[in-house]
């Protein structure tokens, strides 16, 4: 448990670490008058992706920090996937636009899930996040579902950076491994520890394939819902 906890604890610190140092260094530069107007509109782009990965960040680990305390209870209703899903890629609307990546869903209007809303709202945000993070620019993203009985599978497929064996099977364990995104910035995977917690308290399961330099699919198991009146 205590190697958990300091496991943890610097995933937190480096998550936290990363935006917050860019944050000060443009704003430094700004206050030095080493960026003029055009320059500091340039770099709004990149302070606004820092404080949504900060916010997301701290997101994560309160979520998480309630868990611990047995303060999250799933509440599971009927809702359509799509109207997630919409919420999910608003998000992320200026990192798509700045790695011009093209995403593609092919989920019909109708799907539905049983579940938690707003906690598969959190494992979708996180395992599209990393999505869009280990993606090449100019690369693509899919978002797919197939039906499987009672049950609901979607697919997130991205064509970036991909894993070797070694990682692949660290996920999920203490010993989880960093990985570096495109843009040499390392990631330590609170958001899909978190993911795979939801993802059982929902009765659903996770799965993981990747090819190192050929991109990751990933797959989500949850269970199937009906229309919402």
């Amino acid at each position: 448990m205590n190697k958990d906890k300091e496991k943890l604890f610097s995933i937190i610190a480096h998550d936290i670490r990363s935006p917050l140092a860019t944050l000060e260094h443009v704003l430094d530069m700004y206050q030095d008058g080493h960026l003029n107007d055009m320059e500091v509109r340039r770099d709004f782009g990149i302070l606004h992706e820092k404080v949504s990965q900060l916010s997301a960040t701290l997101d994560n680990m309160l979520r998480w920090s309630s868990r611990s305390m047995q303060g999250i209870q799933t509440r599971p209703r009927h809702f359509l996937l799509l109207s997630v899903l919409s919420e999910v890629l608003h998000f992320f609307d200026l990192i798509i636009l700045q790695k011009h990546i093209t995403v593609e869903i092919q989920v019909p209007e109708t799907e539905a899930l049983y579940a938690d809303r707003d906690q598969v709202s959190v494992i979708l945000r996180n395992i599209f996040s990393n999505a869009l993070k280990f993606s090449f620019q100019e690369g693509s993203v899919s978002i797919k579902t197939t039906n499987a009985g009672d049950m609901v599978a979607i697919h997130i497929e991205d064509h970036g950076v991909g894993m070797d064996t070694e990682l692949l099977k660290s996920l999920f364990t203490s010993s989880n491994q960093a990985a570096l995104d495109t843009t040499g910035e390392r990631g330590f995977g609170l958001g899909l520890l978190l993911s795979n917690e939801f993802i059982r308290l929902n009765k659903g399961t996770i799965d993981i394939k990747s090819k190192l330099d050929e991109g990751t699919t990933v797959t989500i198991i949850l269970p199937k819902g009906e229309m919402p009146e």
